[in-house]
């Protein structure tokens, strides 16, 4: 269930509170588009108690995605998205699901030879391409689903006043 403007507002000032910056009505809805988007009730509240605690400076919408939905960030994902596809070809199991991205990021890295006839003096290699590539994909993505920024400053009354 998404949240309601009553918990954003409240949980939007004590992180500002907390890191001392103040945002102007833009940003404060471009964070609230994105955070709406990808996180829960439960996910926003999670990750504004882990921000407040935690970090150092005013968390980005990414991370406080990151910290709600327990995922540890770009590169890391990409690390278990490798390792997942390594533990699938040990197991003789399909490596990736066709269309996906492991499949076309794999194809990509390996010149479209099937991972189980790489030589694995280039498994090391290959997983940094992979991880590489990977990580710039969910970036790219994320990017996409970030609203687009006013180019020029726009009077709005602040949300939270």
């Amino acid at each position: 269930m998404p949240f309601s403007d009553a918990q954003f507002a409240a949980a939007w000032t004590v992180l500002e509170d907390r890191f001392s910056r103040k945002h102007n009505a833009q940003t404060v809805k471009i964070y609230r588009d994105i955070l709406t988007a990808e996180l829960t009730e439960t996910q926003f509240a999670d990750a504004c108690r882990a921000a407040f605690r935690l970090d150092t400076f005013f968390p980005s919408p990414q991370r406080l995605i990151d910290l709600g939905t327990g995922s540890q960030g770009f590169h890391l994902q990409a690390i278990a998205a490798w390792d997942t596809c390594m533990d699938r070809m040990r197991r003789g199991e399909q490596i990736t699901e066709p269309g996906s991205l492991e499949r076309r990021l794999l194809n990509s890295v390996t010149h479209g030879q099937p991972l189980g006839h790489v030589e694995t003096k280039q498994l090391d290699f290959l997983k940094k391409e992979f991880v590489t590539r990977y990580t710039s994909e969910l970036a790219q993505q994320a990017a996409a689903r970030t609203p687009a920024l006013p180019g020029a400053p726009v009077e709005a009354p602040r949300v939270l006043q």
